[in-house]
């Protein structure tokens, strides 16, 4: 956990670059999955654009503006998810990074499949999804986080630890 503005600073930063690249791969996880058993794989893209496009970003085919806001939508998302992911496990040795990563892609999927899908109009479309399916996407989603972050992880000193974050 952070205990500095320059651990804050560094987790931020940290978080939002393994955001990205756990988005990025997430994506194209749900493509090749997509494409593997002959769907839409634009369908996958347009997801999360849905809170904002409604009907729109179920229809098959591609949709300029559906994509984009999709992708948008789904790097926002995973990096919010990351960013706490480096708030919280900043300062840990790098193999418990990478196991915590493993939880953590659980925590988002509770998450996702009970508090922010329901939200935005989208419990249905969560749980339509096959159980074991969602939570190694998850999973998966957790661990290239924890990876990505790795770079960014320092373990802390005990100096470090008396230092307060406003100081």
């Amino acid at each position: 956990m952070v205990h500095t503005k320059s651990q804050a600073k560094t987790a931020l930063l940290g978080g939002v670059v393994a955001g990205l690249v756990a988005g990025v791969f997430n994506d194209l996880m749900m493509i090749v999955g997509g494409l593997a058993k002959h769907e839409d794989f634009w369908g996958h893209v347009k997801f999360a654009s849905y809170p904002f496009l409604g009907h729109r970003a179920t229809l098959r085919g591609f949709d300029g503006p559906a994509v984009l806001a999709g992708v948008l939508c789904n790097f926002l998302i995973s990096m919010i998810w990351a960013v706490l992911f480096a708030l919280l496990v900043y300062g840990l040795a790098r193999g418990a990074t990478v196991v915590a990563g493993l939880f953590w892609g659980l925590v988002v999927w509770i998450g996702m499949l009970y508090v922010v899908l329901p939200i935005v109009g989208l419990a249905d479309a969560a749980r339509s999804m096959p159980v074991g399916q969602a939570i190694f996407t998850h999973v998966v989603f957790g661990l290239v986080v924890a990876l990505a972050f790795l770079p960014f992880q320092v373990r802390r000193g005990r100096a470090d630890v008396s230092r307060p974050v406003l100081s």
